[in-house]
């Protein structure tokens, strides 16, 4: 087993010869599409590969950016920052809802912020975001 901060898409590939994929990446309960192509599998399991190499063993330390930051956590100020919601992160990130808003509450207490627009500012006056255009 393997965890990333974030998946490109949720897929289920089945002996490299079947994919099914969201018809949509933003509602899941949208649908599923199965796919069989040969060209659309290779494409599909290099994907899977790439992200798998990427990704940290389940139980190792899980590394930290110069701010100690995980990439998670970089990955969900990020997310805040252009104005997704925690239903949004959860789905980018690949975990509940409720794991996402534990993450921007657990950013916004090491931030000592009242509110997500203060942990903002505070998260971009610290350098753990970069300023706006």
């Amino acid at each position: 087993m393997r965890t990333v901060a974030s998946l490109p898409t949720r897929m289920i590939i089945m002996d490299r010869m079947t994919a099914m994929i969201s018809v949509s990446s933003d509602d899941t309960a949208a649908g599923a599409v199965l796919l069989t192509g040969q060209g659309t599998l290779t494409a599909l399991c290099a994907l899977f590969e790439t992200t798998w190499e990427s990704a940290q063993p389940l139980g190792e330390m899980v590394p930290t950016d110069p701010n100690g930051l995980t990439g998670q956590q970089s990955t969900t100020l990020r997310l805040l920052a252009e104005g997704h919601t925690d239903e949004t992160i959860a789905k980018r990130l690949g975990v509940s809802h409720r794991t996402a808003r534990r993450i921007a509450s657990e950013l916004m207490e090491r931030l000592d912020a009242r509110s997500r627009f203060e942990a903002g500012v505070r998260a971009v006056q610290q350098g753990w975001l970069p300023p706006g255009p």
